[in-house]
């Protein structure tokens, strides 16, 4: 396949690759800093690997053409794949573990509070001091476990989980569907009745998820060669570093489009609360201060 990407400032550069070489970031979930190989890969072997794989087998269902909507559990496995889309991104951990950084070390008085009730002898007195304790690594291997529940939440599944599904198969002579690393498209949220999720799931196949089944007919009725236009524009306008292809022959089009209209994923959605924009001023102080790696 073809992966384009920017390497050298601005210009497009397309690299030919067997996908087994692209769509990932060695060592992305580990925990750094332990020697056993084992214990270091637990996440990746444990919870990432599964969610791939089950999702792997459905998509291969799903362009098939069988009915993979109705069965509930693999409906539960692709919803957890969605969700981990939107929050699994190398550039989304390190803000995720940012985030979780300073949540660990923020010490307002509801806990403060809450340290006093828990504190027993042979315990520092201040929750600062308690917090000080902590090897940063250690509060960066919490924050990848943390990733787990995030990506299962059973409230947002819920609400993906019920929505109506398909997978639409385009005409021969419809155009070539593109990919990148940001391949959802999500709009107006989920629970508006015109909320839907998008996604190109192979050259000539895309998964849609959508609340008003009128949605799904627009997507079946409407002109395939605007409608592929309109998704590999968004596609590409919000990939951070890649956009995947068949051919190198939409160079001049991710040229145009890459990169210009770059959506905030879910983990920087709940970074720019102001809680969270206090909070990453207090760490950069921390790190001034040489308190903080």
């Amino acid at each position: 396949m073809c992966q384009y990407s920017k390497p050298y400032q601005n210009r497009v550069v397309p690299d030919r690759l067997h996908p087994s070489a692209t769509g990932y970031v060695r060592g992305l979930y580990d925990f750094r800093g332990v020697e056993d190989q084992e214990v270091r890969e637990t996440l990746e072997r444990e919870f990432m690997r599964p969610v791939d794989t089950r999702a792997a087998d459905l998509l291969h269902e799903m362009i098939a053409g069988e009915r993979t909507m109705n069965n509930s559990e693999k409906r539960s496995a692709w919803t957890t794949f969605l969700l981990s889309l939107m929050m699994r991104m190398p550039e989304d951990i390190e803000l995720h573990k940012e985030r979780y950084l300073l949540d660990w070390y923020k010490t307002d008085p509801k806990r403060r509070k809450h340290y006093k009730k828990i504190w027993q002898p042979g315990l520092p007195v201040r929750v600062e001091d308690m917090i000080a304790r902590f090897d940063p690594k250690e509060i960066e291997w919490r924050a990848m476990e943390a990733l787990v529940p995030l990506m299962t939440n059973p409230r947002i599944g819920e609400f993906i989980t019920r929505m109506k599904w398909g997978v639409l198969k385009l005409p021969t002579f419809a155009p070539i569907l593109l990919t990148s690393d940001r391949p959802l498209i999500i709009s107006n949220g989920l629970l508006n009745p015109d909320s839907h999720i998008i996604m190109p799931v192979g050259p000539k196949h895309l998964f849609y998820a959508v609340n008003d089944t009128r949605i799904a007919t627009f997507l079946t009725v409407r002109n395939p060669s605007e409608m592929v236009l309109a998704i590999n524009q968004a596609v590409t306008r919000q990939a951070v570093k890649y956009v995947y292809t068949q051919w190198d022959v939409h160079r001049d089009f991710v040229q145009e489009h890459m990169g210009t209209l770059q959506v905030p994923s879910l983990v920087e959605r709940m970074r720019d609360t102001e809680a969270a924009q206090k909070g990453y001023k207090r760490l950069q102080r921390m790190r001034a201060k040489g308190l903080l790696p």
